[in-house]
């Protein structure tokens, strides 16, 4: 159960109408009508009655309504005690790369512009964090891949190269002395991310165009942790594909050594992900008009 669920349940028995309800909480009516629907399954118990004519709200219903009043009169009091004023709320979802070394910095950045706005954050993988775009948990994700869904508006807004970490010792120095092709690492072991990824779905996209078939590589473990990739790495587990972004940190203090995938100097793309069903408030349009603009600055 969650807060947007219980928003869209108070407003329609406040409003008596789900059209009513979506109007004033920036949703759409199938929204409205999924976060109902899920509570229901939730709890096993019929909560609106709902014919072409009229709205019924059965006694489970008043009953939860009353429950659910009191709990976000405690969430809005609690921000307002906390902040001391009532934030306008942006909730996204965010995969590892933009929630690590992204959104730090552009949540201060905003903030600074508009303190009034409260982040609510998920790091996920891409695929997680697009699956709540599309059940509606949250206003919008950043992404590492596009999925090419056409329930979703996917505008990129940031660009990395993707390169070949590897752990600091004499065989990788030496390599360090001339050019290098994936060739050179393809019995390496190697350390992969896991499936949802958005750099697993880049390293196949490499691996294809490159013409290297995935079984022949020497993996030796997969993870979905970026944290724990790298830290294998600076002990010797194996070489792995990244984003430069997230290494940059051991790079500099000579821990990994970092190689450019050859070919095109690949690299991908980050995005902005939001559902083409969801009215966004205008504190989420100005967050996204503000990704965009950071971006073409920096």
């Amino acid at each position: 159960m969650e807060f947007k669920q219980l928003e869209a349940f108070v407003a329609v028995v406040d409003y008596g109408s789900f059209s009513e309800a979506a109007r004033k909480l920036y949703l759409t009516q199938p929204t409205i009508s999924t976060h109902i629907r899920s509570l229901e399954e939730e709890l096993h118990t019929r909560l609106i009655i709902r014919t072409t004519k009229k709205l019924t709200i059965t006694p489970k219903g008043y009953q939860l309504y009353d429950s659910a009043v009191r709990m976000l009169d405690i969430r809005n009091n609690l921000f307002e005690n906390f902040t001391g004023s009532k934030k306008q709320i942006i909730d996204l979802a965010a995969s590892t790369i933009p929630s690590s070394y992204l959104l730090p910095e552009l949540m201060a950045g905003f903030g600074r512009m508009y303190p009034d706005v409260y982040f609510h954050s998920w790091q996920t993988d891409s695929a997680g964090a697009i699956s709540r775009v599309l059940d509606g948990s949250v206003d919008l994700a950043l992404t590492g891949q596009n999925t090419g869904d056409d329930s979703c508006i996917f505008i990129p807004f940031c660009q990395d190269d993707m390169v070949i970490a590897t752990p600091v010792n004499d065989h990788y120095l030496q390599l360090k002395e001339r050019p290098v092709t994936f060739s050179d690492f393809l019995k390496d072991p190697i350390i992969i991310r896991e499936r949802g990824s958005g750099t697993k779905k880049e390293m196949d996209i490499f691996l294809e165009n490159a013409g290297i078939e995935p079984s022949s590589l020497n993996v030796v473990a997969r993870m979905n942790d970026l944290e724990s990739i790298k830290k294998s790495i600076v002990n010797g587990l194996g070489i792995s594909i990244l984003s430069a972004r997230s290494a940059v940190d051991l790079k500099k203090t000579k821990q990994i050594l970092l190689f450019p995938l050859e070919g095109t100097a690949h690299k991908r793309s980050f995005y902005i992900v939001y559902s083409k069903n969801r009215i966004l408030k205008s504190h989420v349009r100005q967050f996204i008009h503000y990704v965009k603009e950071y971006y073409q600055t920096v």
